[in-house]
């Protein structure tokens, strides 16, 4: 690690902090995870691809034998935020990562403990935001192959508004995102797919967003009960 050093008022040098100091190990960790697991997809052949689908995506087909998938039924609740479809889609949610990712960690607080914490609130938005969109899919008989951490990130949004600003803040951060994918659910995923070459799992992004407004008080309150949310 290399230090960098700059002159202050008083005509001394201090060292300042690399860049990477900001962001607390475990945002990286799980960002590389997603980078190195989605890397993996683009670069990987069909029979790979095909299986790391099988094994992480989000599926709902009747015609679709589930036995025998290597994480069981449960596994793709939580696995499908390492999958994406393209360098857009995981530029998108890595951006989103690391807007957010640092704040909801430190407010997780320090050490391992804090880190587990930042980890059980990202599976658990990921795990309603799949919940969501499963349940959408059979109550309309859809068929869908759903993949990406923007189910989990979406929880992020909520998180962010209840640092800023309690619950006012959580439900004015929250309440974009919200309209954005209401508005894609009415109208049809056609736009989307003509501006960003793919269809959004909008259901997924509401379960994630209604998971984090209501986890992320509980959870900081289980892991830092030192930090008072207004």
């Amino acid at each position: 690690m290399v230090l960098r050093y700059t002159s202050s008022s008083d005509g001394l040098e201090r060292p300042r902090e690399p860049v990477f100091n900001g962001f607390p190990a475990i945002v990286l960790i799980l960002s590389a995870a997603i980078i190195g697991v989605s890397a993996i997809g683009f670069l990987a052949g069909d029979e790979v691809l095909n299986w790391l689908y099988y094994a992480f995506a989000l599926i709902h087909d009747p015609q679709i034998n589930y036995i025998g998938r290597p994480f069981g039924a449960i596994g793709p609740v939580f696995l499908h935020v390492f999958l994406h479809g393209g360098l857009f889609h995981l530029i998108m949610n890595m951006t989103v990562m690391v807007a957010f990712g640092p704040a909801i960690a430190k407010a997780m607080g320090p050490g391992m403990k804090g880190a587990v914490g930042f980890l059980l609130f990202f599976f658990l938005c990921a795990a309603a935001g799949a919940l969501f969109q499963l349940g959408w899919s059979w109550i309309v008989s859809e068929k869908i192959t759903a993949i990406g951490a923007s189910s989990a990130l979406s929880g992020f949004f909520a998180a962010g508004g209840w640092l800023m600003g309690g619950l006012r803040g959580a439900v004015r951060l929250s309440a974009p995102w919200l309209v954005i994918n209401v508005v894609i659910a009415v109208i049809g995923n056609a736009i989307t797919q003509s501006l960003f070459g793919m269809q959004l799992a909008w259901a997924a992004h509401i379960g994630g967003l209604a998971g984090g407004f209501v986890l992320f008080p509980f959870i900081v309150a289980l892991f830092n009960p030192r930090l008072r949310l207004r």
